[in-house]
């Protein structure tokens, strides 16, 4: 096998996309020169734990799910499985009519298929009534859009489950996971098994009920690293060694002849193939010489804004249920948060049994308050609502705000379509320049491994 002796890649970008390409490449083709450019003092990206009241509290994701194989898979491969810890808490609540109310248990992205667990009252009586049956909507599905048939997530649940079920239940959880409207999200990409189920003879309900019965309902939905989701990052880190170039600016890509060249602040790099996971606006630029109609497609993609507050309270102060790992906020709450997560509760080794830690989430892709607000201003506002739905009046012993600026991509319906079609593009126009990232499969850790494995078998494929 041609292991790529003398050639080289460079990819542009250490976010954990990057560095998962960048890894991939390094395993399955040792002859290959690796190179990893980025612009911070730091990689990482997005996936940064940093001490809080004492313990490793994450700054942003903290933690990665298990029912998709890619982040387990590269845990494992790192040596990392035996290490890793799943939630103390399984039980989250949502806020609705002025209360914590729970969310059903063994629902699927916020859809119960069981409605003996459905609280009286959470749901209409006709959406309660319609979970008894299949889920069959009364109209037949549209065809959708594209190859895959893409509808939203909000036209499958409404048709299938009813509109009650979507607002109180469904959208408030997928609001919870990218800040995003499942009327406008992909379901095709954000919630395939809806789609197919959907689609199917026996209707959407029976269909998830069928493949729910063969899962163990004790395993685990959601892994971390007692360490922070950073620590993920410092193995891949290690591994890379001085592949790894940080306070790297790359300025410009163009092509050469049949190679590539990357300016950078401090001059210039030369590559066989370049991969670029930067976010997409970041990528638009980079690629706008070579690749008019990618950079249009990059640009089009929608982020949004959100805030993260780490907010710690002397365990007297505020105690919360044991069981619990938070709670979610709807849209039209009139509020400002929208997620908040009880950490010692969820996570046992952020419980130092003196203080309670909450992660207080802000920010929609409807909702940009927070991104201008001072963090006075928005650490007084969540404040405020931590009041109203835990009752906490005493002052917090510390606080932290993260901010994290057009970070979560949208998905809308035809995204992969689109996506497909801007690889095309890239491939007739500038061959040997890959570009994936968060804007494409996922902004979870699971999704944007894989998109990293994905840009390195095309590497493979592209140098033989």
């Amino acid at each position: 096998m041609n292991t790529g002796t003398g050639r080289r890649v460079v990819v542009i970008g250490a976010g954990i996309t990057g560095l998962t390409t960048a890894h991939r490449l390094m395993v399955d083709r040792p002859g290959l020169e690796v190179t990893v450019l980025e612009a911070a003092p730091v990689a990482g990206g997005r996936l940064v734990t940093t001490p809080f009241a004492g313990l490793p509290v994450d700054e942003g994701a903290d933690s990665f799910l298990t029912r998709v194989p890619w982040a387990a898979d590269l845990c494992a491969e790192l040596g990392l499985s035996d290490e890793l810890v799943s939630p103390s808490a399984r039980s989250a609540s949502l806020w609705l009519d002025e209360q914590l109310r729970p969310i059903p248990t063994g629902s699927v992205l916020g859809l119960p298929l069981d409605p003996a667990t459905v609280q009286p009252g959470l749901l209409p009586a006709t959406d309660l009534e319609r979970l008894t049956g299949p889920g069959i909507p009364d109209q037949p599905l549209p065809a959708g859009t594209g190859p895959a048939g893409d509808l939203s997530i909000g036209e499958v649940i409404r048709s299938c489950a009813g509109p009650g079920v979507l607002e109180r239940l469904v959208d408030p959880l997928l609001g919870g996971v990218n800040a995003g409207m499942a009327d406008e999200m992909s379901c095709a990409l954000m919630a395939p098994q809806f789609l197919r189920a959907a689609r199917s003879d026996e209707g959407l309900l029976a269909t998830l009920r069928l493949a729910a019965a063969g899962a163990d309902p004790t395993a685990p939905v959601f892994n971390t690293h007692p360490a922070g989701m950073a620590h993920l990052v410092a193995t891949l880190v290690e591994r890379l060694g001085e592949r790894i170039r940080t306070n790297q600016r790359v300025l410009t890509i163009s092509a050469v002849g049949d190679t590539w060249q990357i300016g950078l602040d401090s001059g210039t790099e030369m590559a066989d193939a370049v991969v670029v996971t930067t976010p997409a606006p970041a990528a638009a630029t980079l690629v706008e010489a070579v690749c008019p109609v990618a950079a249009t497609t990059l640009r089009g993609v929608r982020h949004a804004s959100v805030s993260l507050a780490a907010v710690a309270y002397r365990r007297s102060d505020l105690e919360v249920p044991a069981d619990q790992s938070g709670f979610l906020v709807p849209r039209g709450s009139d509020m400002l948060m929208t997620a908040c997560s009880f950490a010692g509760s969820k996570w046992s080794h952020l419980d130092d049994g003196e203080h309670t830690i909450l992660r207080v989430s802000a920010g929609r892709i409807d909702d940009d308050r927070s991104s201008h607000m001072d963090d006075d201003t928005l650490v007084s506002t969540l404040r405020r609502d931590l009041s109203t739905t835990l009752g906490v009046e005493a002052d917090p012993t510390a606080v932290r705000v993260t901010r994290w600026p057009d970070s979560l991509a949208q998905f809308p319906v035809g995204h992969r379509r689109e996506m497909a079609e801007m690889l095309l593009a890239l491939s007739h126009d500038a061959p040997g320049l890959f570009v994936t990232g968060s804007a494409h499969n996922g902004v979870g850790i699971p999704t944007c491994v894989r998109s990293g494995n994905d840009a390195a078998a095309a590497v493979s494929e592209l140098l033989g």
